[in-house]
């Protein structure tokens, strides 16, 4: 089961492989993970108004932690 909750500057994400909550500024989005993999905070510049890493990853948390490095800097289109 997921449970996703999306609003303007938050979001929040929990599954039976972790949890993430990020907060979005206008230049930085803050990420909190808590996971059998990773536990700690990351940080990311906004992609405002393109798709971030979480959408991009299907919004599971082993993805994104995967694929942070590769992805965490890019500015993805739509």
């Amino acid at each position: 089961m997921r449970i996703l909750n999306e609003r303007t500057m938050f979001k929040i994400l929990v599954d039976e492989k972790g949890a993430m909550l990020s907060l979005t500024t206008k230049k930085r989005a803050y990420f909190f993970f808590l996971s059998g993999n990773f536990v700690g905070a990351k940080v990311a510049p906004t992609t405002d108004p393109y798709a971030g890493i979480v959408e991009v990853c299907g919004y599971d948390i082993p993805t994104i932690l995967r694929q942070w490095e590769r992805l965490h800097r890019v500015k993805l289109p739509g």
